[in-house]
């Protein structure tokens, strides 16, 4: 009898250094041309990205439509040419894995599409990878094992076909498929986008069991960010084919590097706005703001800043009041019990451009009504500020 473990010993780290990768305009897809800055030539899918993923660490990467998230996760799995270095482990085991196929890198990938092969049965699936090794003496118990890890009734999908399957199950054998294999690294690339949301909420939790349990190093493409929260342990944002901030989510959440981080993360987003540094504090929308003195070292009168205020750090009746607003709508959010304002500030009164909105997240009671006129104001250790041209945070 086989004795064949699954416990992933072992791993890998992996390191990406000054990775660019470039598609020829014509043959790439719209959204990743939208999010690119050049107008002619070739698109720049990377623009020198750099990112370290610890051994057994799930690293999520973040990011909107054409950000060069899925195109980073190819080149890593070797799926995509490339310019840079992607180096598979640390010190004497590190290896570039410029030169080396796909199927000898240890990986396991699970794709949106789930990419099962109809003909086969599910177990034929999983046991494909050996198949074709010439390995087939190690199918059955790996393919046993794998079913214990994946759950109750998993064996129950073993003899039937994946068009006999619903979109959940047929991710669970994707998924059981890549771990089958006993990888080095795992790659998802967006697996939930075509569930419904229930099914993404028990799936999700499902693969984080998984990924736990295994301890296998992970790399999860996706544009949700409550996914994000879950799979990772780490997470990294993108944009326009760079890595923006890298860090545990509630510190990018708290301490965004940039603008556009802090505009990205949360639900709702950061308010930002244009503001002027006056005295001791910012001038925004005909009303000042008091900065934390450890801020105001940092700035100097009349100087054009960006303003960022989380929407749960608005706060009504607040003293010093920063602006007086009538609330233009409501937004009762019951099952968190939370309601989110609306206002539209006066814009003829300072030098913003455009008509922004604030919002601001308060608890359900006492409920407030659309129209009411209410102070806003904001705590001085909760305004961020933003360097005006670069978006940089001061």
């Amino acid at each position: 009898m086989l004795c064949i473990n699954l416990s992933t010993n072992d791993m890998a780290s992996i390191h990406v250094n000054n990775l660019h990768k470039r598609f020829d305009r014509a043959t790439t897809a719209t959204s990743v041309v939208s999010a690119n800055a050049q107008q002619d030539g070739p698109v720049n899918a990377l623009n020198g990205v750099n990112l370290d993923i610890n051994d057994g660490e799930s690293m999520v990467i973040l990011g909107s439509s054409g950000s060069g998230k899925s195109t980073l996760l190819r080149c890593i799995a070797g799926l995509e040419d490339y310019e840079g270095q992607v180096i598979y482990g640390d010190g004497p085991d590190a290896q570039d894995m410029k030169n080396v196929e796909p199927k000898n890198r240890g990986i396991g990938i699970v794709f949106q599409n789930f990419a099962l092969y109809p003909h086969f049965e599910n177990k034929g699936n999983l046991g494909f990878f050996f198949r074709v090794r010439n390995r087939e003496s190690e199918i059955d118990e790996r393919v046993k094992l794998t079913s214990e890890m994946m759950g109750i009734g998993f064996d129950a999908l073993l003899d039937r076909k994946p068009a006999t399957l619903s979109g959940g199950q047929k991710q669970r054998v994707a998924i059981a498929r890549a771990i089958c294999r006993d990888p080095k690294l795992l790659l998802f690339d967006e697996p939930l986008s075509n569930l419904d949301a229930k099914l993404r909420t028990s799936t999700r939790i499902e693969i984080r069991r998984l990924i736990n349990r295994f301890a296998i190093t992970t790399l999860y493409v996706t544009h949700d960010q409550t996914e994000a929260t879950i799979m990772g342990d780490r997470l990294a944002i993108m944009d326009r084919g760079q890595v923006l901030q890298v860090g545990e989510y509630r510190d990018v959440y708290d301490h965004p590097a940039n603008a556009f981080v802090a505009g990205f993360l949360g639900g709702p987003a950061m308010n930002l706005f244009d503001g002027v540094i006056e005295s001791a504090g910012v001038r925004a929308f005909g009303g000042w703001l008091q900065l934390d003195e450890a801020v105001r070292g940092r700035v100097s009168d009349g100087q054009a800043v960006t303003v960022g205020i989380r929407p749960e750090h608005l706060s009504p009746g607040a003293a010093p009041a920063w602006l007086s607003l009538p609330i233009l709508r409501i937004e009762r959010m019951q099952s968190e019990r939370v309601q989110l304002c609306y206002f539209e500030p006066d814009t003829s009164r300072s030098d913003q451009i455009g008509n922004p909105r604030l919002i601001m997240r308060i608890p359900s009671e006492p409920p407030f009504d659309t129209g009411a006129q209410i102070h806003v104001g904001a705590a001085p250790e909760h305004i961020h500020l933003f360097e005006h041209a670069t978006g940089s945070h001061i």
